[in-house]
């Protein structure tokens, strides 16, 4: 245990020679036990020794071929070396093997994410299936959502990357920053650094590294968490599994996965137009929601250097492209497209950083596989791991940098442009190979983002051919940032949208009585303020396919005391003068007592102007349907008329004035009222029972026009 220790402290830092003497001895006897070949194996795994690892992992699978967890590793190994094929057959035949294990259905998962070979449609399928294996026949209903009158919208976030991780140094300063919500912090890692002191002084944190799903669950909903915000998806130290137990009225995915979770207690998930445009939705099963300000703002780190090198070709002569990303995002694909722009570009270099180039039979593979493209391989340039500074300083040996794909680069990209160094990507159709083109187009180089990989070659070569232009950048993109550093901007959209996911699913279980609501697809569509309702639809068309058929002066359909809201659109007009109590009784019969009532009507005194001056068979307004004369709007609408919907005409009608006493006079109690002379049109809010008047006034706010 002791030589463990010592083990990772030296993978810790750094001292790679000693680590690789260490842990030979730690194993050199024949008969190491297998525990100890496993750990030694993930250490040397995690430090970027792939081949030695693998040594291991060998060793532990001929020890004992029944315990799994070496196939488990060697699998994930496939992955960091860009053998995807092999590394999803290998985890397709472990989950034969151990369906209920957490760790092999999430990492199947993610290794699909890098597999350019697998289409969409497996993907989404994939996930669906960890979903209903997650909930397994256990439906959960949502937990009630408590008002959020007289105190702030609790959110908990659930990570296990809340140290020096990309989750972590993208969230620490934007959980600092909350100001309309009382963030929680959810840890299920092993690791605490400064990212982490940060985390805890900003917010109530709690570790749960040691709870089990059942006790994470209890613990928040102890904590009384409103909005719970998942930032792991399948990736490492993931506890989705507890969202399956739905401990929180409303579940979000945002920040620290890239496409569907599968878990259909997930409300929402949080992504940005760019990542996620029109049609994206058919890859996922939440809801997709676009962020006002971007998916995430990126912070620099503080031991970023404080000024930008000048481009390397000033001094080298040539170009040197680069991509410090993992190598489990490098494919042939990608590989091919480089080689071209090496060939292209002529002694220009390329510089790949990552810590499994510590490996050298890795570093071997990668050298062959562009030699076999006609690229000599001493233009090829592997590096090991390094502290984060140190990195970050690397990147003054960089002219361009390249995106990989279809899994994209997210921090790794934002800290190439931070330093400096331009970044080409391209764009296809997964939410992860968008993290570039989201980034680009945030801080205006749209042309940098191509479509297919002959846009992405010429790119590269076009900006190669321009030293000046790189020169520009060097100095100017930091500038250029800013609308994707804004941080305290950023939560306060995040925030907002927060408290608006609240407020849908606090009115999922609110149900409005839409009257008149005609076709479904064509038909009058509920104001924004109501459409997250669920939306009963009372019609006396059957034509229209109504929930209820019925008419306004027998609602007999619809229970008394059921329904939250009546909307009301330019319906009761149809009904004479000495009827409109009879529909207000009805109104008031359906609505439970906390109930209101939305109207509108045409507003007769904007249309009797027109007629007094003498505009009477002229049109008012374009509606979809086409024009309408206030002679439309007085009697009704004459083409619907003439079709035979004689139900369309109009027999009573109203002025502000006398909508409101009629409101009044029929039992309705506080009212707000609104006149629209643009739209020729009346607008009320009446409530069933007295309600104060700042109440009045904030519902009104929320619902009138």
């Amino acid at each position: 245990m002791i030589e463990q220790a010592q083990a990772l402290a030296l993978a810790s830092s750094g001292q790679f020679t000693e680590l690789i003497t260490l842990c030979h001895t730690l194993i050199a006897a024949p008969d190491a036990p297998i525990n100890q070949l496993l750990d030694v194996g993930v250490l040397l795994y995690n430090s970027g020794f792939l081949s030695a690892a693998e040594n291991c992992f060998e060793r532990a699978k001929a020890q004992d071929p029944a315990d799994l967890r070496a196939e488990v590793n060697l699998a994930n190994l496939a992955r960091d070396r860009g053998q995807h094929t092999k590394s999803r057959h290998m985890y397709a035949g472990l989950l034969l093997r151990l369906p209920n294990h957490p760790a092999i259905r999430r990492n199947l998962l993610i290794g699909l994410e890098y597999d350019p070979q697998v289409s969409a449609a497996e993907r989404l399928a994939k996930a669906k299936d960890w979903g209903k294996w997650a909930i397994a026949g256990n439906e959960r209903p949502r937990p009630p959502c408590p008002d959020l009158k007289n105190r702030q919208l609790r959110v908990g976030y659930i990570s296990a990357d809340f140290c020096q991780h990309t989750v972590g140094i993208l969230v620490h300063k934007v959980l600092a920053a909350h100001q309309k919500t009382q963030p929680f912090a959810y840890s299920a890692g092993p690791i605490h650094d400064e990212i982490t002191d940060v985390i805890r002084q900003t917010c109530q944190f709690r570790n749960i590294a040691k709870l089990s799903d059942l006790e994470l669950a209890r613990l928040i909903q102890e904590d009384q968490i409103d909005v719970l915000v998942d930032l792991s998806g399948h990736t490492a130290g993931s506890r989705l599994k507890v969202f399956a137990l739905r401990p929180a009225p409303v579940q979000i995915s945002w920040l620290g996965y890239f496409a569907s979770t599968g878990l259909p207690y997930i409300d929402a998930v949080y992504l940005d137009s760019d990542h996620a445009p029109l049609g994206t939705d058919a890859l996922f099963t939440e809801k997709i929601i676009h962020l006002a300000k971007g998916r995430f703002c990126y912070s620099p780190m503080p031991f970023a250097p404080a000024n930008v090198a000048p481009p390397p070709c000033f001094e080298n002569g040539y170009i040197s492209f680069g991509s410090f990303n993992n190598t489990a995002k490098y494919n042939a694909e990608v590989f091919d497209c480089w080689a071209k722009i090496l060939l292209a570009v002529p002694h220009s270099h390329l510089i790949l950083k990552w810590r499994n180039y510590n490996d050298e039979a890795l570093q071997a593979a990668t050298r062959q596989a562009f030699a076999d493209l006609g690229v000599n391989p001493d233009r090829i340039h592997l590096r090991g791991p390094s502290f984060h500074s140190d990195l970050l300083k690397q990147y003054a040996d960089i002219d361009i940098a390249l995106d990989p794909f279809p899994f994209s680069g997210g921090l790794t990209s934002c800290e190439a442009l931070w330093m400096g160094v331009p970044l080409i990507t391209l764009a296809q159709d997964r939410v992860v190979s968008r993290q570039g083109l989201a980034i680009a187009n945030t801080i205006g180089h749209p042309e940098w983002v191509a479509l297919n990989s002959d846009q992405y070659i010429q790119i590269a070569i076009t900006l190669a051919n321009n030293p000046e232009q790189l020169g520009q950048l060097r100095q100017s993109l930091r500038q250029q940032m800013r609308p994707l550093t804004d941080v305290a901007g950023f939560t306060q959209a995040l925030e907002q949208q927060l408290i608006l996911s609240y407020q849908q699913a606090s009115n999922m279980d609110k149900t409005v009585l839409h009257v008149g609501a005609g076709y479904r697809q064509s038909g009058a569509t509920l104001p924004p303020a109501l459409q997250s309702w669920q939306e009963l639809r009372l019609d006396i068309d059957p034509a229209t396919k109504p929930d209820i058929i019925g008419s306004m002066l027998d609602m007999s359909g619809v229970p008394t005391a059921s329904v939250d809201a009546i909307y009301s659109a330019h319906n009761i007009e149809h009904v004479y003068a000495h009827e409109v109590p009879l529909v207000l009784a009805e109104f008031l019969r359906v609505l439970k007592n906390d109930g209101f009532l939305l109207i509108t009507c045409p507003d007769l005194q904007s249309v009797c102007a027109l007629v007094a001056n003498d505009q009477l068979g002229e049109a008012a307004y374009q509606s979809p349907a086409g024009p309408i004369s206030p002679l439309d709007i007085l009697y009704g609408y004459r083409p619907a008329l003439a079709a035979g919907q004689i139900y369309m005409a109009h027999k009573t009608g109203f002025t502000e004035k006398t909508l409101v006493a009629a409101l009044q006079a029929n039992g309705f109690s506080s009212i707000a009222s609104k006149r629209r002379k643009a739209g020729f049109d009346l607008w009320a809010i009446a409530c069933k029972t007295p309600i104060d008047e700042s109440t009045l006034r904030e519902l009104a706010n929320k619902t009138l026009p």
